[in-house]
């Protein structure tokens, strides 16, 4: 059988994972789960699909032994929403190969480096590798929205079990050690409506939303936090509604506060002192009533560069001197790292600035490069104790 590194498997892979609809919402990932399953049983290999939710699931395929180190290759197997027609030229889910690029939804981010990942256990099984470890390929649903997969697996595994994650996200195939967290919180602030042409007997959310605002901004700038890797620490208050015409006095206004964090900041503590900060407001304007609601908080992710599993990346690289790098995106690894405990490498294909973008791509060379490195990277950081005949 023809070994699947090949371009002519390789490629077909890919576009059928490309073709296959998993845009989130509704991400309907048990669609291409099923595709990738039927792959995987035509080289002797069984998957585990765990649909914990209608069209929602989790594949997983482990190979090697129950004795040594636990390596995990993680993607998700959704997507953000297709492109419009206006928007770009090639269709989303078209697959299309033109100058040496894939066209789709998810050709970087992040098909390309599922596929890859996938094709590299493949490979090893079909060499008759026995890994002195053990390799799991778990593919995840609704990272692009709320990391249900990932949350699913986490709450139903045993993380202590593993040593190491790799996450297939796309890096521009390079080395990166981490991202910052993310924290996001809506604020809600209720008045009291009136006449527009009475405020005087009304209490207008929209103006002291305005308060709040600048009081959050300040309030960054005194807990602001820099790293030499993941960068500077931010908040941007990125969507607001408020207030139903011109002449009525606005009772309810709400924003949604995108914090990312790097060390040594703590999500727990910038949450508690926003909260007393608005207690503060809400003492000096007791007409005021907030309303502080969390909707996602993903941890920092880092790994330190000396580790064996980013040393090995590197060497594998060719860029055993070069940096390592942090990427501007949260993945699964905030959900997946055991509280900080497991060490993750963040390596794809994939061009970052391709993600989410109209006409996305990837470049089908650096997809098929990207195979052997996940390859070797399982062989140096497992081990293996023999080839069978």
């Amino acid at each position: 059988m023809k070994d699947v590194r090949e371009r002519e498997i390789a490629v077909p892979f890919l576009q059928k994972l490309i073709q296959a609809d998993t845009c989130n919402p509704p991400g309907n990932e048990l669609t291409l789960a099923a595709v990738v399953r039927d792959f995987l049983q035509e080289y002797g290999l069984q998957s585990r699909i765990e649909e914990f939710a209608a069209g929602r699931c989790n594949l997983e395929l482990t190979l090697g032994c129950g004795g040594g180190r636990k390596l995990m290759f993680c993607g998700h197997l959704d997507t953000v929403s297709a492109w419009t027609p206006e928007a770009g030229s090639y269709p989303p889910h078209g697959a299309v190969i033109e100058h040496g690029r894939m066209y789709g939804r998810g050709a970087s981010d992040m098909k390309s480096g599922l596929a890859a990942m996938l094709l590299a256990a493949v490979s090893l099984h079909q060499e008759g590798v026995s890994l002195g470890g053990g390799l799991t390929v778990l593919a995840t649903a609704g990272e692009e929205v709320d990391s249900c997969g990932a949350r699913h697996y986490a709450g139903h595994a045993a993380l202590r079990d593993l040593s190491a994650i790799v996450i297939g996200e796309p890096t521009a195939s390079k080395v990166a050690i981490g991202h910052k967290g993310a924290l996001w919180l809506r604020i809600t602030l209720a008045g009291r409506s009136a006449h527009g042409s009475m405020p005087q007997l009304g209490v207008n959310a929209v103006e002291g939303m305005a308060e709040i605002i600048s009081l959050l901004h300040s309030h960054a700038l005194e807990w602001r936090a820099a790293d030499p890797v993941l960068g500077t620490s931010s908040l941007s208050v990125n969507r607001m509604e408020g207030g139903v015409q011109t002449n009525v006095i606005p009772d309810r206004c709400v924003i949604d506060v995108d914090i990312r964090t790097v060390p040594p900041l703590r999500h727990a503590s910038l949450q508690a002192e926003i909260t007393a900060r608005l207690e503060a407001i809400r003492t000096r304007h007791p007409d005021y009533r907030y309303q502080v609601e969390q909707l996602l908080d993903r941890s920092v992710v880092y790994t330190d560069p000396g580790h064996e599993l980013i040393r090995t990346a590197l060497e594998l690289n060719g860029n055993a001197g070069e940096s390592v790098q942090g990427v501007s995106y949260y993945t699964d690894g905030s959900i997946l790292h055991d509280e900080g405990r497991l060490p993750v490498l963040i390596y794809g294909p994939g061009e970052p600035g391709q993600a989410h973008q109209p006409n996305e791509w990837v470049d089908i060379g650096a997809y098929l490069r990207s195979i052997d490195f996940y390859r070797e990277l399982a062989l140096h950081y497992l081990g293996s104790t023999a080839v069978q005949e």
